[in-house]
């Protein structure tokens, strides 16, 4: 919020005018406090602003925190909702607000030619996504939390990881070790070699992110079982030992 009120202030020779303060939910790993939004409010009242709420990840941190996603918007003025990633709908997101910001923002789509026929096939995904999915984004966090204890209990100190972080979807560990640059070991994560289907008697391909220095960033979804987190277990404890082979 010091950062924020550092950046709000009136358009001047060398500034744009701020027009909107914008928040998200979750930050990485973590879910953002539930006293952010109110922060946020007393500052945006300040200076006449409204809070809009990314919410690509709100019924991510609403689960990790165990509250509703109407407590986490609270304070907000609108909210765009993510219906794919972790709630499972092929494409879409929906905008939510005051009566008169839904009016003026269908209005803006339809100028921007955002209008689309036969919608109904993906707002009866979104439907499902809604009603069905949310309660289940339980089982992707507690996936990225098993494989973080599971990167502590076999693959230390090749990787480094804080457990205690890991309270969503999303894990981010470090390689720790110089025997492999973050691009080799993913390509070994995301690769199947003869010698593994020999050893392991079968072919798993983890694919991992690398986001800068030597972090890996991971991500848990619908399609990520517990059984599949148990094999990426498998494949992780793999590469490592190959790895550590090979330096002796």
């Amino acid at each position: 919020v010091r950062m924020a009120l550092f950046c709000v202030g009136p358009m001047t020779m060398n500034h744009s005018c701020s027009q909107l303060c914008f928040l998200l939910p979750s930050c990485v790993t973590r879910s953002a406090p539930l006293s952010l939004p109110l922060e946020v409010r007393e500052l945006a009242d300040t200076y006449k602003l409204p809070i809009h709420m990314d919410g690509a990840r709100l019924m991510n941190a609403a689960v990790a925190q165990r509250v509703r996603a109407s407590d986490i918007l609270r304070h907000c003025d609108s909210v765009s909702l993510c219906l794919s990633k972790g709630l499972g709908s092929p494409v879409g997101s929906i905008i939510g607000g005051r009566k008169d910001f839904i009016e003026r923002a269908v209005r803006l789509r339809k100028v921007l030619g955002g209008g689309m026929r036969q919608a109904g096939v993906l707002a009866a995904a979104g439907l499902i996504s809604i009603s069905d999915m949310v309660d289940r984004l339980e089982d992707d966090h507690r996936n990225a939390r098993t494989f973080a204890q599971g990167i502590k209990m076999y693959a230390t100190p090749f990787c480094e990881v804080d457990v205690d972080t890991v309270e969503t979807n999303i894990l981010l560990f470090t390689i720790n070790s110089p025997l492999a640059t973050t691009e080799e070991f993913c390509r070994r994560m995301g690769e199947v070699s003869e010698e593994e289907v020999a050893e392991t008697g079968r072919g798993v391909r983890v694919l991992l992110l690398p986001i800068y220095g030597h972090i890996l960033r991971a991500v848990w979804h619908l399609d990520v079982s517990e059984e599949d987190t148990r094999l990426a277990l498998g494949k992780l404890q793999f590469v490592v030992n190959k790895l550590e082979q090979r330096s002796t």
